[in-house]
């Protein structure tokens, strides 16, 4: 019996005909671009278990290689699953990082010599080399970031001009690189990257090894190739050349770690890279409805840099996506806890989000309401940013004007002309109110007495505002905004520093008083360092931890231009025509609305606390269906148009109720910039050019009409 029949008749698999060709073809080079949910994984073990049971390709003659650990159990746990435990020892399914670590003890026992041992965690080496070089202290979200640098410049294989090139805000990042280097030649250590940078360099060095393992292993499977780095792919180009059969599977539209030096470019450039290469395709989605298929597929084409695929399914065609629009984009936890509150408890829902600061606001509205949920990033590092200590600073030295520490963290950041002499005055003649402390000292302008006369008032107003109005008075009267501006023109990327503000506007707009607003900032982080049961059926995500993942219900929330696309990625690709950083953010938006097996909902706001936002260009370009677009103004050809007022375009606000000559009748749900969305009660949410609408008699006022029921969806 072949392999198609036995997935068939014993485990009730039916392969479609492009996943058939390609757990057929097993020799030569094979690139298999798999679409979301198109079932890459059980294509990986099928043909595995035809290479071995129809070719008599001995299971140790094959290495298969995927990202994590986890997904190497899993295909283990599968293939013996489907083919039994004959083979289960004699197959090696890895990471990239332990064939490496097995190169490496090779290579010890060959030069009998002993290698470096492995640093697991180099945090703490980070953050002494930077207080050594900086003379200060850092929390844990620049020590992550400094060590995906250091990660990224090894498995780029960046050369000594390339890492001098890069930038960190307030370090000399190429010091810090030679420090870390240096430190662990010194104490004879090595980390995960190194690994890859040892190997490559013991396979080219020494022709024995290198002969050894293209000896042991003929055939390679390389799972999740998009996310593969460039070292590891020369790695990989070597174990695979004498041999030439190399299958790898990816999707460079599902590429979404550039910040570890994913390099998907290895992907476009396979044939170039392998003699006589392939490219095989599996187009067919199993998982998402067709609405959701199609849009995803519509909304990917945007990017350049990839292979033309066209994603399909066979599904139900499902619901309408769905674009919330909310009043004020802070309703959305409330309109969170609502939905899930109404849910079937036995529903997979998932809350996607871009940034790991928009779960601290989520994650206090469900706790309120006693909703469970599993957070897949249970270690939050929001609670340690310098942001977050500062406000809290701010209001422990106006609840204690005497309390030096704090002080000592923000006479800087208060636009005041306090300087480093005059905080050690304070600092020797502590005691009493800092500011009456400084008031004391010689020689001291009258402006600058005037200010601190000043901002001495400021701190007594503030301890008897509301946890709101003080957190707003500190950015806004107290000089902490122009803090954040000076910050921003050293190197610091604002936006994520005003998202930490807003995150905690939002978890102090609840809260009576600043004991009870510090106090909960406590309780949420001891609640996100425990949230990691995964019993719950509700999920909190990046949408970076989400992929390989899928759920009936996906709502993605801070869905706004500058957060989703980050503002980063949309001034590089505006301002100097490179769009590689927007192709990836693009990617990852494709990432997560394709976790969605049958519900999606994206929420939107045009404003922010008091602040005006803009709904996501994705979310714009992912709700127009050009089909749609063509029958609405196929409608309107050769007629006369009507005369329309800015009296009747102002009528439409949220709320009114409408009939259409295609869609029926409808509320207006949201207005923004000439375009209302409109609940229909047949074909449910539709955004409307309302001008062209009313232009061409397609639209009219109507009194309440009961027949509008809204799907149950949201």
């Amino acid at each position: 019996m072949n392999v198609i029949n036995h997935l068939k008749i014993n485990h009730n698999i039916i392969l479609n005909s492009q996943q058939e060709q390609a757990v057929l073809t097993v020799y030569g080079a094979t690139l298999l671009l798999a679409v979301p949910g198109s079932g890459k994984t059980t294509v990986i073990i099928a043909r595995i278990g035809n290479m071995i049971n129809h070719h008599a390709i001995l299971p140790e003659q094959i290495l298969t290689l995927t990202f994590s650990v986890a997904a190497a159990r899993d295909m283990q746990k599968r293939f013996v699953c489907i083919f039994g435990r004959e083979f289960e020892n004699r197959l090696q399914f890895k990471t990239i990082h332990s064939f490496c670590f097995m190169v490496i003890k090779q290579y010890e026992r060959r030069m009998n010599t002993k290698a470096f041992e492995v640093l697991e965690n180099n945090n703490q080496i980070i953050k002494q080399i930077y207080l050594e070089l900086n003379k200060q202290y850092i929390g844990e979200d620049i020590i992550k970031e400094i060590s995906q640098k250091i990660g990224y410049c090894k498995n780029m294989m960046l050369d000594k001009e390339d890492i001098e090139n890069i930038i960190l805000p307030d370090c000399d990042f190429y010091e810090i690189y030679k420090e870390y280097e240096a430190y662990k030649k010194q104490n004879q250590l090595m980390d995960f990257d190194d690994m890859l940078g040892y190997t490559f360099v013991i396979l080219n060095k020494y022709p024995e090894i290198l002969g050894k393992y293209q000896n042991q292993f003929q055939y390679f499977n390389v799972d999740e190739a998009q996310d593969t780095s460039f070292i590891q792919h020369q790695i990989i180009a070597l174990l695979a050349k004498k041999s030439g059969n190399i299958f790898m599977v990816g999707d460079e539209d599902q590429s979404i770690y550039g910040f570890r030096a994913a390099y998907p470019k290895a992907l476009l450039d396979f044939k170039e890279s392998y003699k006589n290469a392939k490219i095989l395709l599996m187009e067919q989605n199993y998982r998402s409805t067709r609405r959701i298929v199609e849009a995803s597929s519509r909304f990917i084409q945007q990017n350049k840099d990839r292979y033309q695929k066209s994603m399909f399914c066979e599904n139900a065609e499902g619901l309408e996506i769905d674009e919330i629009q909310l009043g004020n984009l802070n309703d959305q936890y409330k309109f969170i806890t609502k939905v899930i509150k109404n849910e079937d408890p036995s529903k997979s829902i998932a809350i996607l989000y871009r940034n790991n600061d928009s779960v601290v606001p989520i994650v206090d509205a469900l706790e309120q309401e006693h909703i469970p949920f599993f957070i897949r990033e249970s270690k939050p590092t929001f609670f340690s940013h310098f942001v977050v200590n500062d406000i809290l600073c701010f209001i422990r030295l106006a609840q204690d004007g005497s309390d030096v520490e704090a002080f000592e963290k923000i006479y800087y950041k208060m636009n005041c002309s306090i300087n480093k002499q005059m905080y050690e005055y304070v600092k020797v003649n502590s005691g009493e109110n800092v500011f009456d402390t400084l008031l004391t000292m010689a020689e001291l302008k009258d402006r600058v007495s005037n200010k601190i006369q000043e901002i001495k008032m400021d701190f007594l107003r503030l301890k008897d505002l509301s946890p709101l109005k003080a957190l707003e008075y500190i950015e806004l009267k107290m000089g902490y905004t122009s803090n954040l501006n000076s910050l921003s023109k050293k190197g610091y990327a604002k936006e994520p520093l005003v998202q930490k503000l807003n995150t905690l506007k939002s978890i102090a707009s609840s809260r009576r008083s600043l004991d009870d607003f510090i106090e909960r900032l406590t309780q949420l982080e001891n609640i996100m360092q425990n949230s990691s049961s995964k019993a719950s059926t509700l999920t909190l995500t990046t949408v970076h931890s989400s992929k390989g993942l899928e759920f009936d219900k996906v709502i993605m929330v801070d869905v706004i231009d500058g957060q989703f696309p980050s503002l980063e990625s949309i001034k590089q690709m505006e301002d100097r025509n490179n769009p590689s950083l927007f192709e990836e953010e693009v990617r990852l938006f494709y990432v997560g609305i394709t976790r969605a097996k049958s519900e999606l909902g994206i929420i939107t706001s045009s404003l922010l606390n008091k602040d005006r936002i803009r709904t996501s260009r994705f979310v714009r370009h992912l709700m127009f269906n050009p089909k749609e677009q063509v029958k609405r103004n196929q409608i309107g050809k050769s007629k006369k148009l009507k005369k329309v007022s800015e009296d009747e375009l102002r009528s439409y606000d949220i709320g009114t109720h409408i009939t259409h000559k295609v869609f029926g009748v409808g509320i207006v749900k949201s207005v923004c910039d000439g375009i209302i969305d409109v609940e229909f009660a047949k074909y449910g949410s539709k955004k409307l050019m309302l001008l062209t609408c009313l232009e061409n008699n397609l639209l009219k006022k109507v009194l309440k009409c009961d027949e509008l029921d809204r799907p149950k969806s949201f």
